[in-house]
């Protein structure tokens, strides 16, 4: 790599980041593919139908398990890579000159791996409750509304936002710097899920809306990211206080 390219790259991640979420808003516009739920959604199903094999056949059927893993490597792509401009700056300035583009890597992919653990789940959760419960939509999106709502002003969700801003110590050589990235790259994932999740199944479940509602849930992450530390309490769902 060219001197010229080191000193633009040091100058901050913002620009790449922005360039990838680009990416990703450009492949989602491109390739926009709803979840689907299957037609015995809309009135109420029993149980033992819906968890027999012919259920999570039909299920499989209109969501198979490769189009639920690219949607949502997709939302990935496009909502996330803005929330790693700090820790990504850390990491690269806490690494030494010729490991830090490893230091990258290995927590681009402990962070990658753990939220699309946490993705398959959410989406198996949501395709589950509809087809087993016969939730309509607007009725889905209503409850998953509300569920955020409280989340948002829960002590817990300020807990999960405050550890998003922890730098952990890492090693400068061999397993311990290799160790070190990619569990800071788990962990900071991890806090993320906890404070973020609840945005990401809106989304989820707008299907008319569905790209609207990303970029809303996206804005509204990054802006919580801006936010400094504070106690965690019960507080109005929607207060920010952003650093100066």
């Amino acid at each position: 790599m060219g001197p010229y390219l080191i000193q633009v790259v040091t100058r901050g991640f913002l620009p790449w980041l922005i360039l990838i979420s680009l990416a990703g808003w450009g492949l989602l516009l491109g390739s926009v593919q709803m979840l689907s739920i299957p037609a015995f959604c809309g009135a109420f199903v029993p149980l033992a139908y819906a968890a027999s094999w012919q259920g999570i056949e039909q299920v499989l059927l209109f969501n198979p398990p490769r189009q639920l893993v690219v949607s949502w490597l997709l939302m990935l792509l496009a909502m996330t890579p803005l929330l790693l401009v700090h820790p990504l700056t850390y990491v690269w300035q806490r690494s030494l000159l010729r490991k830090r583009w490893q230091a990258v890597v290995l927590f681009v992919l402990g962070f990658a791996s753990v939220w699309t653990l946490a993705g398959l789940l959410l989406m198996t959760s949501v395709i589950a409750a509809r087809v087993m419960f016969g939730v309509s939509q607007a009725m889905a999106f209503v409850v998953t509304l509300a569920v955020c709502l409280v989340w948002q002003a829960s002590p817990l969700k300020q807990r999960y936002l405050n550890r998003c801003h922890h730098q952990p110590r890492i090693s400068a050589f061999g397993w311990g710097f290799i160790r070190d990235c990619l569990a800071y790259g788990v962990t900071s994932g991890g806090w993320c899920i906890g404070s973020c999740w609840a945005l990401m199944l809106l989304p989820m479940l707008a299907e008319q809306v569905h790209l609207p509602m990303m970029l809303l849930a996206m804005g509204w992450m990054l802006l919580e990211r801006l936010q400094r530390t504070q106690p965690a309490r019960w507080r109005w769902p929607f207060q920010l206080r952003l650093f100066h």
